[in-house]
């Protein structure tokens, strides 16, 4: 069993737990007691792809008909997103090493596996968690609801690195300015408690909102947003993350800003998309994996 503490200023002691199986045992010592990790020997997404692959000028979005939707997005394949992993059966996540998947902490700790490396979402190959790793700000923090809405699982078995499966950097805060075009994707609803999740992945573009703007918006708690949240989409809606898409990944220049946290239905006017800002936990993410990030 894995347990550890954190204290932060007068909040009492947090704890998160994960089951370490055997074959998670040998990883926990070199990661956590040793602090020793192998350099690593694959390339991120960015680092084997053109530019072109995934940036997006918006003009290409613009006649796309929104029935083909993430929530107004295309299909896509895993070639293009193959950091996309199916966290359970119902939320997202983005594979940041061979044994590390971030998520959603809203997405709890229930699951035991994850889905990786295929278009389609029931063809997707499960790799088993061994540990759960939730923010321990988490649901603590008065500020926001969904403040600190990060998650890390550990993977029994490295996912093998493919072009269908290949982890992605962490991007940079200066990435995540007002009118950048942010990739989302998953399997998600096409319509807020209307559809089901998704066999085929999707994937849309939606600009950056300045918080300025979004903390205008109302219902959803927008003036609320903390520096741990940036808000994207457009003010007469139509592209949007939706029920399924959770935990799912948000990427700017090939490497991964946010995380979907939630939103107001799906798509609709006046309500965009908030995303966790995953930059804004890369000391704590450093501090749980080792990772040379």
């Amino acid at each position: 069993m894995i347990e550890k503490c954190f204290y932060k200023k007068s909040i009492k002691w947090l704890k998160y737990r994960g089951i370490l199986t055997p074959e998670c045992v040998k990883k926990y010592y070199s990661m956590y007691i040793s602090r020793q990790v192998p350099p690593r020997t694959y390339r991120y997404f960015h680092e084997v792809n053109s530019p072109a692959l995934y940036e997006q000028d918006d003009t290409a979005e613009r006649t796309v008909d929104i029935g083909w939707r993430i929530v107004g997005g295309r299909f896509a394949s895993i070639q293009e997103v193959p950091f996309q992993v199916l966290y359970g059966k119902y939320c997202g996540g983005a594979l940041i090493a061979p044994e590390w998947v971030i998520t959603a902490a809203h997405c709890k700790t229930n699951d035991e596996f994850v889905y990786i490396g295929s278009t389609q979402r029931s063809e997707a190959a499960p790799f088993k968690i061994c540990a759960h790793f939730t923010h321990p700000m988490w649901n603590v923090s008065r500020l926001h609801s969904h403040d600190f809405d990060y998650q890390l699982v550990l993977l029994e078995q490295a996912v093998p690195v493919t072009e269908s499966s290949r982890p992605i950097a962490i991007g940079s805060v200066k990435d995540v300015k007002p009118g950048v075009m942010v990739s989302i994707s998953g399997w998600g609803h096409l319509q807020y408690k209307k559809s089901k999740m998704q066999e085929y992945l999707r994937r849309a573009y939606v600009p950056v909102m300045a918080d300025e703007i979004c903390k205008t918006m109302p219902d959803g708690n927008y003036d609320r947003i903390t520096p741990r949240m940036f808000c994207a989409g457009y003010v007469n809606g139509t592209k949007d993350s939706c029920q399924g898409d959770s935990g799912g990944p948000a990427v700017v220049k090939g490497r991964l800003v946010g995380m979907v946290s939630y939103g107001v239905g799906c798509g609709g006017a006046h309500h965009p998309g908030v995303y966790s800002l995953v930059p804004m936990a890369r000391d704590w993410i450093r501090s749980v994996t080792g990772l040379p990030l």
